[in-house]
């Protein structure tokens, strides 16, 4: 591709940047690349000496392939899989890895990592080996079931590699409670409207290879993407001659890519997408088949944008009226290969469920769902059950236990309760009222992810608190019990995590990895650790496998590969799977039609009812126009700048910023290398951070009603006047503590409609002084 568009860098579908140190900046604007510190930096007599091996980057649990060079039991080498599914742009293409994937070589040799287990006793965390931890473990357990009943334990793990902890938690022990990332602070009201609406909460990713139109819609997915195969997909349709247009606040990478960039407004999303539908409609390119045929709702929608005129939109978007026009009319002209990418950013504030309604609307307007170049409803490979393949008959000793939120007056005023059940920002005050009384984490940190002073409180104040993890942070220092967990390059590994996008879009997949050296210290696979507690709760009968090796082979008894012969080469590819999965399936939906109207979904009528006598706002099942500050908070003159925390290629979710590779390449990307300080920065417009006397490198405090703290400047206008951002996961929820958790900003604000923590928050910024350079 040798055009540049965009004015952005020129990246190819091939090499995406493989580079090396010095190109650390412009790397970290690709989020696709081979960043290795440089030949010189490289023992290239071990790495002749080296054997092969694999592994499936877990880092944001998206598994892109891993190539190994393994001498002596060190990692030597890291490098991307070709053709892998998720780590390359499909068959004969190079895979490669972002800075995360790269940087799990230094996690697997990392000195500062937990590598024993320990239990609290007389106070203090004291170091002991597996058998007092399981049985300690296993003891507070039965004392916590006792005393106030399995159902007051939360299962608070995340994307694990392993899914046992749902056996072990809900079937074994008998919890109802559970709080999932994806649903609960990643991007609920998202992923609650594509569930409700007949797409599912995961079909948010278009067949890239084959689009003629790609809307970005919140969307960095050229620096957050759901691996490499992501952004060498839209690389891949630019270079056939797709448009691209982002719809974001800030001038991203991915803007800079763009055919249109659409600096809109922010939280105006919704306002967007209703003018599109109207000149979809009035120019009459909706898909009137589909919509006959396949949808509910239409009459309703129809209603809603008829009056929505790109003008209307104009004023509140601050996107001109004609190139809303434009992009409506090239959308729907290039559908079906036309399909939205949406994610965090239509999904992360208080309005994000009605707003992501209206967006995944125009899915359904323009008949591109699960049709080449769309919105593709994505197939996994055929696992079988491993219990169900060992006839073995799991109880369901939660089966009947009523979640917290629906079972005491107390929570009247949680309308969401109706749909996800819980939320992450309610379980401070769930602990205040003795309902919940211990946690389960694992690969997550709640502290990072909303109501952040609360969450400290409340762990400090539960019976119980068992953890398992790598590092030592203000979660692990307040665990009962930590368990120190291996990587995923330590352990036998088949990913199972569904729906199967990737690079394949027509194409099942499967990709597996063994073991490519010893777990650190005493650590143990987090299969391992449940098996543990499981055998020492008495449960061993369900759980009969003795490796996780063991246990994957069961979920292959479909396929005709062996857990060994798929880690092996990384990666198989299976057998093909078509379009219009719908024709055969419908939707899933009460009315098996994709669902413009929600009106046939009870317990979303419910929540609504109840938000609308809270908020003493007027709320449709359609698609509707919810301006900001209708469910949220807007700046005002106390906090008159509008603050939201994003992601960076360099982290995710807390698990590697304590990587020094990790710190220093983020710090480089900024051009703040050489300042004594390795935490997040706030980015802050020329026009903002002038009149309050800040420049790059300064320490400046962030304050909020709710809560304050100090972090690096960094001034740039690829953030808009009026609206900062900050890297999250750092402060109290990383080893260091260095710089700031943005989520101590925050307390209990959530969409009413999902549980989603709002992340749009009014602040203000003052200059503390002092050149951190």
């Amino acid at each position: 591709m040798g055009e540049r568009r965009g004015g952005g860098p020129d990246l190819s579908r091939r090499s995406l940047l493989k580079t090396t140190g010095a190109a650390v900046g412009l790397a970290g604007l690709s989020g696709c690349v081979d960043l290795i510190e440089g030949d010189a930096d490289r023992d290239l007599g071990r790495l002749a000496e080296a054997e092969t091996a694999f592994g499936n980057c877990w880092m944001c649990h998206h598994a892109c392939g891993q190539q190994l060079q393994v001498n002596d039991g060190t990692i030597v080498d890291i490098s991307g899989v070709d053709g892998h599914p998720r780590g390359s742009a499909g068959p004969g293409t190079e895979g490669t890895l972002c800075p995360k994937g790269l940087g799990e070589m230094e996690k697997a040799h990392d000195p500062d990592r937990i590598t024993r287990p320990y239990v609290r006793k007389d106070g203090e965390l004291q170091e002991v080996d597996w058998d007092e931890a399981f049985a300690y473990t296993a003891d507070k357990l039965r004392d916590l079931a006792e005393t106030h009943g399995p159902e007051t334990f939360l299962d608070a793990a995340s994307w694990t590699t392993t899914d046992l902890h749902e056996v072990v938690w809900r079937d074994l022990y008998g919890t109802p409670e559970r709080i999932g990332r994806g649903r609960h602070v990643c991007f609920g009201g998202a992923h609650l409207s594509g569930n409700l609406m007949g797409v599912g909460a995961d079909m948010r990713f278009v067949d890239y290879q084959n689009s003629e139109y790609i809307i970005a819609w919140g969307r960095n997915i050229f620096e957050s993407f759901a691996g490499q195969w992501e952004p060498k997909g839209v690389l891949e349709a630019l270079d056939n001659g797709a448009t691209l247009v982002v719809i974001d606040p800030r001038h991203t990478p991915t803007a800079q890519k763009a055919d249109h960039w659409l600096p809109i407004e922010p939280r105006t999303d919704g306002a967007l997408a209703l003018a599109m539908a109207h000149v979809i409609i009035e120019e009459g390119l909706h898909d009137e088949e589909f919509i006959q045929e396949w949808t509910h709702g239409f009459d309703t929608y129809e209603e809603a944008v008829a009056d929505k005129t790109p003008e209307w939109a104009a004023e509140i978007t601050g996107i001109d009226a004609e190139l809303i026009r434009e992009i409506a009319i090239g959308f729907a002209e290039a559908a079906p290969a036309a399909g939205i990418a949406l994610w965090t950013g239509v999904g992360q504030y208080a309005e994000s469920q009605k707003a992501s309604q209206n967006v995944f609307a125009l899915n359904g307007l323009v008949g591109n769902i699960d049709r080449p170049g769309g919105l593709r409803l994505w197939q996994g490979p055929p696992f079988s059950d491993p219990f169900e393949v060992r006839d073995i008959d799991l109880p369901n000793n939660a089966a009947d236990e009523t979640p917290a939120l629906r079972k005491y007056d107390e929570y009247a005023d949680q309308p969401y309760r109706h749909t996800t059940g819980i939320g992450h920002n309610i379980v401070p005050e769930m602990v205040e009222n003795g309902h919940i009384r211990g946690i389960y984490t694992h690969y997550d940190n709640p502290i990072n992810d909303g109501n952040s002073e609360a969450w400290m409180n409340a762990l400090d104040e539960m019976d119980l608190v068992i953890t398992v993890d790598a590092y030592w942070s203000e979660l692990t220092r307040r665990a009962d019990v930590v368990f120190p967990e291996a990587i995923q390059l330590e352990k036998d590994t088949l990913i199972d995590y569904a729906p199967a996008w990737s690079a394949y879009h027509d194409r099942r997949w499967m990709t597996a990895s063994e073991a490519a050296v010893e777990p650190l210290g005493d650590s143990k696979p987090g299969f391992q650790i449940l098996r543990g507690i499981a055998e020492e709760m008495g449960w061993g009968e369900y759980i009969p496998w003795e490796s996780e090796a063991e246990y994957n082979e069961d979920m292959l008894a479909n396929v005709e590969y062996s857990f060994e012969e798929i880690a092996e080469q990384n990666y198989v590819i299976l057998e093909e799977f078509g379009y219009e999965a719908w024709r055969e399936n419908g939707f899933g939906t009460p009315t098996n039609a994709f669902q413009f109207d929600l009106d046939e979904m009870d317990a979303y009528v419910r929540s609504l009812e109840e938000v609308e006598e809270m908020e003493g706002v007027e709320l449709e099942t359609g698609p509707q126009w919810l301006p900001p500050g209708t469910l949220g908070e807007l700046p005002d003159e106390e906090y008159p700048l509008h603050f939201y925390d994003t992601r960076s290629v360099f982290f995710a979710f807390g698990a590697d910023q304590p990587l020094s590779q990790q710190r220093s390449q983020y710090a480089a990307r900024h051009g703040l290398q050489s300042a004594d300080y390795e935490g997040n920065y706030l980015t802050i417009n020329p026009a903002d951070a002038d009149p309050r006397g800040i420049e790059t490198g300064d320490m400046v405090t962030v304050e909020s009603a709710d809560g304050a703290g100090e972090l690096m400047a960094y001034v740039s206008e690829r953030t808009p006047p009026g609206f900062l951002t900050a890297e999250f996961g750092f402060g109290e929820g990383v080893p260091h503590e260095e710089g700031f958790n943005t989520m101590m900003l925050h307390t209990e604000g959530v969409d009413p409609l999902s549980s989603q923590p709002d992340r749009h928050i009014p602040i203000e910024v003052h200059a503390n002084g002092g050149d951190g350079a």
